[in-house]
C-alpha cells in the first residue's frame, strides 16, 4: 500500500469509528430517553437490551478511543480498532442469535427492519475494522 493511501486509510477509519462510537452513545440516549423501548413491548427482549449498556458503554469508549489514536496516527489506534471490532462482531453475534431464536425477524415490522440494520451494522463494521487494523498495524509492510 503506497504511503498516501495509508495515510487516506488512517484518515476514513478513523472517521467511521467515531461515527460508529457517536451512534452507540446516541441509540442508548435514545433508549432512555424516549420513554420507549425503541419498538420493543416484550419485557424479555427489554431486559436483553438493558443486558448490553456497560457492554455496548465499552464499545463506545474502543470506538472513539480508536478513532482519536486513528486521527493522531498512534500506533495504539489499530490496537483499539482491532478490539473495537472483534467486540462490535461478538456483540452483532449474540444479538442475532436472540432475536432469530425469538422469532424477531420472521415478521417485517419497523423493529425487525431497524435490528437487521443494526446487526448489519455490526456485523459488517466488524469485518471492516478487523481488515482496517490488519492494514494499519504498527510494523507491518504495506
Amino acid at each position: 500500500m503506497h504511503y498516501t493511501e495509508r495515510g487516506k486509510t488512517w484518515s476514513v477509519a478513523a472517521i467511521a469509528t467515531l461515527i460508529g462510537g457517536a451512534c452507540v452513545a446516541a441509540f442508548w440516549i435514545i433508549y432512555f430517553t424516549s420513554g420507549a423501548t425503541l419498538g420493543h413491548g416484550d419485557p424479555v427482549v427489554t431486559a436483553f437490551e438493558g443486558a448490553f449498556l456497560i457492554a455496548d458503554g465499552m464499545f463506545a469508549a474502543l470506538l472513539i478511543a480508536a478513532g482519536i489514536g486513528l486521527l493522531r496516527r498512534r500506533p495504539a489506534g489499530a490496537l483499539l480498532l482491532a478490539a473495537a471490532a472483534g467486540m462490535s462482531l461478538y456483540l452483532a453475534l449474540l444479538d442475532v442469535t436472540f432475536y432469530a431464536r425469538q422469532g424477531h425477524y420472521a415478521a417485517v415490522t419497523a423493529g425487525a427492519l431497524f435490528e437487521l440494520l443494526v446487526n448489519g451494522l455490526c456485523l459488517g463494521g466488524g469485518l471492516l475494522g478487523l481488515r482496517l487494523a490488519w492494514r494499519l498495524w504498527p510494523g507491518r509492510r504495506p
